[in-house]
C-alpha cells in the first residue's frame, strides 16, 4: 500500500519520514539474534526486499527531484510521472548491481517468485504436513459460509463489499475509466481465486490454462492502471492521485489475505479476520445509500437491498454459532483435556523437572505447556531437519543404536508415543525417507466381513476386508514361478486368518493381493492375536495384527485387523507400540506409563473387557511413556543437532 502510495505521489515528508524510522526499526530487529536475520538476506529475500527497495526508491526519487539533477535537460524532458522514473532509475540502478555482485540471484528470485505466485509452500518435508497442503478453491470455500442452496453468504458479501470499496477507491476518477477498473478488478479476482478451482476441474492450479488465467488476470488489472495513470498525467490530470490511503491501505491487506488463503491450508486464517470487515463495508453502503436516495423507487431498491443483506449477515452470523458450539460440544472434553491431561500429570508427578521428552513434532506445545517438560521437537514444526531425524531413526527406525545416538545427542530422558501416530504412520515415514521413499509407509486397516466366514469341523475362518497397498516391492513364488508385485501398483483386498473352532489356536494367515486383474495368496509370517505374538517360520515378514471391533452390536474381540507389512514390521512404532517388542530390538526403551485411551477406559468401566487398542470409529489406543536407558556407547554428532539439512542431504538441494 506504502509503493502504491508513493506511485500516486502521495507520499510527503511525514510518510517518509515514518517509513524511514519504521524499516530501520524492522531491520534491527530483524537482524538481531532474535530475528536471526543476515543484513544480505534482509536485502534480497523476497519476503523482505520489496520493503527495503521502497526505501531505496523513496530516496532515489528525492535525490532524482529534490536537488539540483532535477534541473538535467533529459529528466526535463519525461512525459511520464515522476515517481514511475524513479521507479525506472531504480530498476537500473539494481539490475546493474546486481549482475555485477551476484548475476545467479536474478534466475533465483524468477524462480522463487514463479514458485510463491503457484506452489508457495513445496518439499516432501513441509507439504506431508497437512496444513500446509495448497488448497483448492471448493475446499476452502467452506470456511466462508454459510450455505443457502449452492450461495456461500460470507464469500460472496465480502467479494462484493471489495468491489464497492475498489470503486470508492476510485471514485475521484472519471465513470468510464472506473467501471472498466471494476471489471477488470472482477477479472483479477476471479483468476486470483478460481484458477485454482479443484483438482479435476479445467483450473486446477498446475496447468497452463490455470497459470495463464492467473498471470493475465494480474497484468490485465495492473496494467491498465499504469497505462491510465500515466495517460492521465500527460493531460495533467491527477484525479487519481486521489485514491483514500485508508482504503487503499484495506484493499492491500485484503489481496494480501486472499493470495495467502489460496496458498496453504493453514493461512485460510489469514483471511477470517479481514473478510467481514468487506462485508460490514458492504452493509453500510448500502445504509448510506438508502439515507442519501432522493427518488422515492431508489430509495425502496436501495432499501431492500439493505435489509437483505442485514439478514443474510444475521444469518451467517447464527451459522458461524451454531457450527461453534457444535465444536465446543463435540470436543470439549477431548484427548486433549483427558487423556493428555492424565499422561501429563502423570508425567510431572514422576519424572523429573529436567526430563527431556521425544515424539513426534505435533505434540509439543502440550508436553512442553501440561506436561512442564521439554522436548526435542518444537509444536510449531520449527526445525524440519530434526522431525526428518526423528521420523527416519526413531518413529520408523530400524535398530536401536541408531535411534539412541539421536536421542542421546538430544539429551533425552523419555519417549513418548499417542495412537494418533498410526494414522500419522504415512507423514513422518514420508519426511523421515531418503530421496527414494526408503521408510515411506501406512498402517491398513480391515474390518471383519461376517458373510466371509466359514465354518467347518475344526476351523472357523475370516475374512477381513479393506483396502490398502503394498509400500515395497514384493517378490513371491507361485506354482514353482517367481512373481513381480509392485509398490503401490498392488493392492491388499483382505486378510483372512483361520482359528480353530474354539478360538483358542490360529492357523497361518494369508493376505489375498491383486495386480494387473489378478489375485494372489499371500502367506504372512506372523500373527498376534489376544496378546499372543505367533510366528509361522514361513511367508513374508508382515504381521496380521487383530484385535477388538467395538460397534452397535457390541463388542467382536476378533473384529478388527492391522496389516503391517514387511516395512513397518521393522520399524520401532510397530515392535514397540503395537506388538510390545517381540523381537526384543529395543530393550533400552523401558515402558513406565501408559495411559488408557479415554473411550476404551469407559467401555471398561461399563464391564467389557477390551486390550489397549480397539476399533471403534477409528483406531483409538493408549499413550505409551519409556524411559530411556542409554548403553554408554552413544555419541553425541553433530549432524543431528545441525539445523542445515543441506549439509548432510544432497538430495534436499
Amino acid at each position: 500500500s506504502s509503493f502504491i502510495a508513493f506511485v500516486l505521489n502521495k507520499f510527503e515528508k511525514n510518510q517518509i519520514a515514518g517509513y524511514t524510522s519504521w524499516w530501520i526499526t524492522s531491520a534491527i530487529l530483524l537482524i538481531s539474534p532474535i530475528g536471526k536475520n543476515s543484513l544480505m538476506g534482509l536485502v534480497t529475500s523476497l519476503t523482505l526486499a520489496p520493503a527495503f527497495l521502497l526505501l531505496v526508491l523513496i530516496y532515489v526519487h528525492l535525490i532524482l527531484w529534490k536537488t539540483k539533477i532535477s534541473e538535467n535537460i533529459y529528466l526535463q524532458k519525461l512525459k511520464i510521472p515522476k515517481t514511475i522514473s524513479s521507479l525506472i532509475i531504480t530498476w537500473i540502478i539494481s539490475l546493474i548491481g546486481i549482475l555485477i555482485f551476484n548475476p545467479s540471484l536474478i534466475l533465483n528470485k524468477i524462480n522463487a517468485i514463479n514458485q510463491l505466485l503457484f506452489k508457495p509452500v513445496v518439499g516432501r518435508w513441509n507439504t506431508t504436513v497437512a496444513e500446509n497442503r495448497q488448497p483448492f478453491f471448493t475446499e476452502w470455500i467452506g470456511h466462508f459460509g454459510p450455505l443457502i442452496g449452492k450461495f456461500y453468504v460470507l464469500f460472496w458479501m465480502f467479494f462484493i463489499g471489495s468491489m464497492v470499496m475498489f470503486k470508492k477507491m476510485l471514485s475521484k476518477i472519471g465513470k468510464k475509466e472506473s467501471w472498466t477498473l471494476i471489471l477488470l478488478y472482477v477479472f483479477f479476482f476471479c483468476g486470483l481465486v478460481f484458477s485454482r478451482y479443484s483438482g479435476s476441474s479445467l483450473f486446477n492450479g498446475e496447468n497452463f490454462i490455470s497459470k495463464a488465467f492467473y498471470l493475465i488476470s494480474v497484468v490485465s488489472l495492473g496494467g491498465y492502471m499504469i497505462y491510465y495513470y500515466v495517460q492521465s498525467y500527460k493531460k495533467g490530470d491527477r484525479n487519481m492521485e486521489g485514491i483514500d490511503y485508508n482504503l487503499l491501505f484495506l484493499f492491500s491487506l485484503f489481496l494480501v489475505t486472499l493470495f495467502s488463503a489460496r496458498g496453504a491450508v493453514r493461512l485460510i486464517m489469514m483471511l477470517g479476520p479481514i473478510a467481514p470487515i468487506f462485508m460490514a463495508y458492504l452493509i453500510i453502503e448500502s445504509i448510506y445509500a438508502f439515507k442519501n436516495s432522493k427518488e422515492e423507487n431508489k430509495k425502496i431498491i436501495y432499501g431492500g437491498i439493505m435489509v437483505a443483506l442485514v439478514l443474510l449477515s444475521l444469518f451467517s452470523f447464527w451459522g458461524f454459532y451454531k457450527q461453534t458450539k457444535s465444536q465446543a460440544y463435540n470436543f470439549v472434553p477431548s484427548y486433549y483435556n483427558q487423556q493428555w491431561q492424565k499422561a501429563m500429570n502423570w508425567v510431572r508427578e514422576n519424572t523429573s523437572d529436567d526430563a527431556v521428552f521425544g515424539h513426534w513434532w505435533d505434540y509439543g506445545y502440550w508436553v512442553q505447556s501440561i506436561g512442564k517438560r521439554a522436548t526435542v521437537l518444537d509444536g510449531g514444526n520449527a526445525i524440519s531437519f530434526w522431525n526428518y531425524w526423528m521420523g527416519r531413526l526413531v518413529l520408523t527406525g530400524e535398530n536401536q543404536s541408531d535411534a539412541l545416538d539421536f536421542l542421546y545427542s538430544h539429551n533425552t530422558t523419555h519417549y513418548l508415543i499417542d495412537s494418533s501416530d498410526i494414522g500419522k504412520y504415512g507423514a513422518f515415514s514420508s519426511i523421515g525417507s531418503n530421496e527414494n521413499y526408503d521408510r515411506f509407509s501406512w498402517i491398513g486397516n480391515f474390518l471383519i466381513d461376517e458373510k466371509q466366514t466359514q465354518e467347518t469341523k475344526n476351523l472357523t475362518t475370516h475374512v477381513y476386508v479393506g483396502g490398502t497397498g503394498l509400500d515395497e516391492d514384493l517378490i513371491i513364488e507361485e506354482n514353482e514361478k517367481e512373481i513381480f508385485l509392485p509398490s503401490q501398483k498392488t493392492g491388499i483386498g483382505a486378510v483372512v486368518v483361520p482359528f480353530s473352532s474354539d478360538k483358542q489356536s490360529v492357523s497361518q494367515p494369508y493376505a489375498i493381493m491383486i495386480y494387473a486383474g489378478k489375485q494372489y495368496k499371500v502367506n504372512l509370517r506372523y500373527a498376534s492375536v489376544n496378546g499372543e505374538f505367533l510366528d509361522f517360520k514361513s511367508g513374508i515378514d508382515a504381521v496380521a495384527y487383530v484385535y477388538p471391533l467395538v460397534g452397535n452390536q457390541g463388542v467382536n474381540q476378533m473384529g478388527a485387523l492391522m496389516f503391517l507389512s514387511p516395512r513397518l514390521t521393522r520399524g520401532m512404532l510397530a515392535q514397540k507400540y503395537i506388538l510390545d517388542d517381540p523381537f526384543d530390538n529395543f530393550p533400552n526403551f523401558e515402558l513406565v506409563h501408559t495411559e488408557s485411551n479415554l473411550i476404551l477406559e469407559n467401555l471398561r468401566n461399563q464391564g467389557l473387557n477390551l486390550p489397549e487398542f480397539a476399533y471403534y470409529q477409528g483406531i483409538q489406543g493408549p499413550i505409551k511413556i519409556w524411559e530411556i536407558e542409554y548403553t554408554g556407547e552413544e555419541e553425541i554428532k553433530e549432524k543431528y543437532l545441525d539445523k542445515d539439512s543441506s549439509k548432510y542431504l544432497s538430495w534436499r538441494l
